[in-house]
């Protein structure tokens, strides 16, 4: 039994090698994370505690995040070299292909280092015969920017007839990357997920996800792919048609998906709201809208499959 765990423990970190991943500590019995310290709560994989006095509703989130009892996931990824969440295919200053969302800039000398954001997963249904897919998920870069760090949920649907099938899980992705399925991180439609990606450096970030329906959460941190940096112009909370298999797939009818705490931070400590940034339409091949974005407040943004 011990040979075989300690073969699991290498193939494991064989596979954090290869994807450039490196897991925290397992916190011990009875850690407070509201009593740790900052070096503790990175050690232990708890997103950064926010200035109180600077910024009052982040540290207010933040403490409503952590005081939540939650059960620790160490995570299995799963390479999916079939899917990539890529940059934004721009069709007009509104408008794209591939993305629908809000996208919020950062000034000029500016670089966003964290983003915030929750979710409701979708329960998707086929427009027609085929396969479709629907990806939501909140990241930096990729408008303006050839990398993209993100992560968030896939919901997928298979239609031939009387056969349907369905599949929904978590994943993350620093582009241009493949996709990272994180295979034991249980995720169903109409669970509300939270994310949290903190920048450490232009080259390396963590992710902090939770389920916030079942108590799941997982952490960790990546390196960036080889060549590749943080630009940091911009951050996003998006409801995506991805690439798969080389081409643009088709978008699932998944209703409405509304992003709440649309929160993003800067390297000059400026804070960027989704409902403050561009609201980005996604359009299908005759340009007509299928996924339409809506500001309700400045943290709140309304997606629509129409």
């Amino acid at each position: 039994m011990a040979q075989v765990e300690t073969e699991q423990r290498h193939a494991a970190q064989a596979i954090h090698d290869a994807l450039g991943v490196r897991l925290f500590k397992h916190p011990p019995e009875g850690f407070d994370p509201l009593q740790a310290d900052d070096k503790e709560l990175l050690v232990y994989g708890y997103p950064a505690r926010p200035d109180k006095e600077k910024h009052p509703e982040l540290h207010e989130t933040w403490h409503r995040m952590v005081s939540r009892p939650l059960t620790i996931i160490e995570p299995q990824f799963a390479l999916r070299t079939d899917k990539q969440h890529g940059i934004r295919n721009t069709i007009a200053n509104d408008t794209s292909t591939n993305w629908s969302g809000a996208v919020s800039f950062a000034a000029k000398g500016d670089t966003a280092t964290y983003v915030i954001g929750q979710w409701t997963v979708p329960d998707v249904v086929a427009p027609g015969l085929g396969s479709y897919y629907c990806a939501s998920w909140v990241g930096i870069d990729g408008d303006g920017s050839p990398d993209v760090l993100q992560a968030g949920t896939e919901c997928d649907v298979i239609s031939f007839g009387f056969f349907t099938a369905k599949q929904t899980y978590v994943w993350w992705e620093w582009y241009p990357n493949y996709e990272v399925q994180i295979a034991n991180f249980p995720v169903t439609s109409g669970d509300v997920m939270f994310c949290a990606i903190c920048v450490h450096s232009d080259t390396e970030a963590g992710f902090y996800l939770t389920n916030l329906t079942t108590g799941a959460s997982t952490s960790f941190t990546k390196t960036a792919p080889a060549g590749t940096t943080l630009v940091g112009n911009c951050a996003e909370w998006i409801v995506e048609a991805p690439t798969v298999n080389g081409g643009q797939s088709a978008l699932a009818r998944y209703g409405d998906v509304y992003f709440d705490e649309c929160i993003a931070g800067t390297k000059n400590h400026h804070l960027l709201y989704g409902g403050d940034g561009d609201l980005i339409t996604m359009v299908d091949s005759s340009n007509k809208p299928i996924s339409v974005p809506t500001k309700e407040t400045d943290e709140l943004i309304k997606i629509q499959f129409v």
